[in-house]
């Protein structure tokens, strides 16, 4: 399937010269009840899934990506208000988890279940499904951290670039882009984006070339 990844300018031509996304770390991520989504009011509850919370954050980091390209909140939130980029991979299916968004925490009956830290890691308040958002888990000890304890998961067969999309406040230029990054067989389409004429949506601008990377 194709995923797409907002960042900042900076980061996007960096990630495009180094040829790999950045894994995050659930202890920073922006949802302050990430891995929290079942009811807690009961204390022994609240040990359990803290514990469970701690265990999981400190093995697993992951990569978020979005299955909506057009959403002007996310060009808004993620790529420095549309002055960023978004990068479209071909993702491997199974290598990716689809959010599930709910209205309220799930039950503690859950932790019962053999699939609970699956449950943990994919349920999201439904104040958050305009990020649509699919996310790759990965063992942070399959990743060895650089000199700022930063890990990054580099482009390959499970995650295959094939987009990228400049936002319609941005500076980039093509020539920076070809600068950052070239695919041997120039699969890989940079296309300029605009809001859209009829709805509220961020689209392809047809009015401007694109090119091949």
């Amino acid at each position: 399937m194709l995923l797409y990844y907002f960042t900042q300018k900076k980061y996007g031509l960096e990630n495009l010269q180094k040829q790999r996304l950045k894994i995050s770390d659930f202890s920073n991520v922006n949802d302050p009840f990430e891995l929290l989504g079942v009811e807690l009011s009961d204390r022994d509850t609240r040990k359990v899934v803290t514990y469970e919370k701690s265990k999981i954050s400190s093995e697993i980091g992951l990569l978020c990506f979005s299955s909506n390209k057009y959403s002007p909140v996310q060009w808004a939130h993620y790529a420095d208000n549309h002055k960023g980029i978004c990068l479209g991979f071909e993702v491997s299916d199974e290598k990716v988890k689809e959010i599930k968004y709910v209205s309220e925490r799930l039950s503690k009956s859950i932790l019962e279940d053999k699939d609970k830290n699956e449950k943990l890691l994919t349920t999201k308040f439904k104040h958050w499904s305009y990020e649509k958002e699919f996310r790759m888990l990965t063992k942070l000890t399959d990743y060895k951290p650089d000199d700022k304890n930063l890990r990054f998961k580099s482009f390959d067969s499970d995650m295959k670039l094939k987009e990228i999309y400049l936002g319609h406040r941005s500076n980039i230029s093509f020539s920076q882009v070809e600068e950052s990054f070239n695919s041997s067989d120039k699969s890989v389409t940079v296309k300029h984006t605009r809001p859209a004429f009829r709805d509220f949506r961020i689209v392809w601008d047809r009015s401007k070339k694109s090119i091949k990377v």
